[in-house]
């Protein structure tokens, strides 16, 4: 299958949905979740992360996770990864009981693209704080992509943002095997994974091209993960975005759409002049406009 049509093929099967008018969304990607030990490269962000996940709960913003939520190439067990980061999967169902969660799988975690494997991971989980088993998403889909459509914006496909790649998408159980047993003993020495694009430049630029080509031949605005690499695109200049990771060395990015705007924001833990330190959100780039880049 050729890339484009890899890439139609999503866009025609996606999940449509309706973008409210005055709605708030925040997009999340690359969390890469694992069991909480050296290689799991989402602990050291995650009281960031459950620290902005209770400002967009608190302000009635919806959740999507744009894939690569959980680290299961490197780890086998879903579940262990849900009892390591429970807190977060505990803010993640207030979002889902409120109707506010949408979750999409990337390559590495494209497990949940069969539903036999959602139902039996994430029917339930085991809550510390009231030391029984309760229900965590007993009816969630777990989609490839989806579009958000209105009649005031132009419309916007979501996507992890793998689709096309020949290692990441088309040959992906050889890079999930390379990722477990090769890549994986080899970072304790520092040896970076190379099939990730975030440690590829070149093969980062490529997928951002066909996307943001993507995006101009049909008039949408496309939002990915998978690169790491934020990019906030001003008008004129194309429709792709990116919202980055969750991974990031110090921080962690997100993509805001709220009231028709969008914007890119950076959490972090900051330093006050007392040297006191806190969870502080920047913007980084925007607001701007959906309706400053196309016309319906």
């Amino acid at each position: 299958m050729k890339i484009s049509s890899r890439i139609q093929k999503a866009y025609e099967e996606a999940r449509v949905l309706p973008l409210r008018e005055h709605g708030r969304y925040v997009f999340f990607s690359d969390c890469h979740r694992g069991y909480g030990g050296w290689n799991d490269n989402f602990a050291a962000n995650q009281n960031v992360c459950f620290t902005a996940m209770n400002y967009y709960y608190d302000r009635g913003f919806t959740y999507v996770e744009l894939g690569d939520g959980d680290e299961l190439w490197e780890n086998k067990r879903q579940r262990r990864i849900i009892e390591t980061h429970s807190h977060v999967f505990w803010m993640l169902r207030r979002f889902y009981r409120d109707g506010r969660l949408i979750m999409l799988w990337g390559n590495h975690d494209n497990k949940k693209r069969k539903e036999k494997f959602v139902r039996k991971n994430y029917a339930s989980f085991w809550n510390e704080c009231s030391r029984q088993e309760e229900e965590l998403f007993p009816k969630l889909k777990v989609e490839e992509a989806v579009r958000l459509q209105s009649a005031c914006y132009p419309e916007l496909f979501l996507l992890h943002g793998h689709q096309g790649d020949l290692l990441n998408d088309y040959l992906y159980p050889l890079a999930a095997f390379l990722v477990r047993y090769l890549w994986r003993p080899l970072e304790r020495w520092g040896i970076r994974d190379p099939t990730r694009p975030a440690y590829n430049y070149r093969r980062c630029e490529r997928g951002e091209r066909r996307f943001r080509s993507f995006a101009e031949k049909n008039g949408i605005i496309v939002v990915c993960g998978h690169t790491h690499r934020p990019v906030f695109m001003k008008p004129g200049e194309g429709g792709y975005f990116n919202d980055g990771s969750m991974v990031h060395p110090r921080c962690i990015t997100a993509i805001e759409l709220s009231d028709g705007e969008l914007c890119l924001v950076k959490w972090a833990v900051c330093s006050k002049r007392d040297g006191t330190l806190h969870v502080c959100r920047t913007v980084l780039d925007g607001p701007v406009a959906l309706s400053d880049y196309f016309s319906n």
